[in-house]
């Protein structure tokens, strides 16, 4: 039994459902970084509700109900200049999962003065599955983990592939839910033609600084 208050539980499922605002949303993904009694809460959460996920039939919504979503977030159409929720929606085959990590992950994704890519990595057996949002304006990559947790005593590690380079760590992925992360400077130039990948390896990430797990996953990285 731990040692949380009936608002801290509260909290944490209101974080597993979306509805806390940005600023507490932000600090509840640091506190599940530094409280274990609260990142389990988190996790028992998302068992929850992760079920229901699953029995959710996707219904297009008329084009009414997009253009008021955009004039009640972004304004009137001419100060927005085009659909941006229609647009996201049918980009590049973009998946539910990842429009759905795009409205979770805490921070409006526009607008951006820089080019924005995005990676959706899906296991073969679909198990595990990480969305990647990076934004190239302010160096940061924003992540989503879900699925199954790697097996006990190992972590899963995010790499970064261009060409023919030897991948670099780009660090350990949370368990679950979702983490903001700074790139480094001299890694950002690689990322408008590179593919970011998903290892399984040692709790912590690989100790030698190079991949030696299994490959998960991988994906490219699509600009939209």
């Amino acid at each position: 039994m731990n040692g949380l208050r009936q608002d801290d539980i509260a909290l944490a499922g209101e974080y597993v459902l979306g509805t806390l605002p940005g600023a507490e949303r932000q600090a509840a993904v640091r506190r599940i970084a530094t409280d274990p009694d609260f990142a389990r809460e988190v996790a028992r959460w998302e068992s929850r509700f992760d079920p229901l996920a699953a029995e959710v039939t996707p219904v297009a919504p008329p084009a009414r109900v997009w253009g008021a979503v955009e004039t009640r977030v972004f304004g009137p159409p001419a100060r927005t200049g085009f659909g941006l929720w229609r647009w996201l929606a049918g980009a590049s085959g973009l998946s539910v999962a990842f429009l759905a990590a795009l409205l979770t992950l805490g921070q409006p994704i526009l607008p951006a003065r820089g080019p924005l890519l995005v990676s959706d990595m899906v296991s073969s057996d679909g198990t595990v599955r990480l969305a990647a949002l990076y934004d190239s304006e302010t160096g940061e990559m924003r992540v989503s983990m879900g699925g199954n947790a790697p097996a006990p005593g190992h972590d899963f590690e995010l790499w970064v592939i261009a060409g023919e380079a030897t991948p670099i760590s780009l660090g350990v992925m949370p368990r679950r839910g979702q983490a903001a992360m700074p790139i480094p400077e001299a890694i950002r130039p690689m990322l408008a033609d590179a593919t970011l990948a998903i290892t399984e390896e040692p709790l912590g990430g690989s100790p030698a600084g190079i991949a030696t797990g299994p490959l998960v996953a991988k994906a490219a990285l699509r600009r939209i």
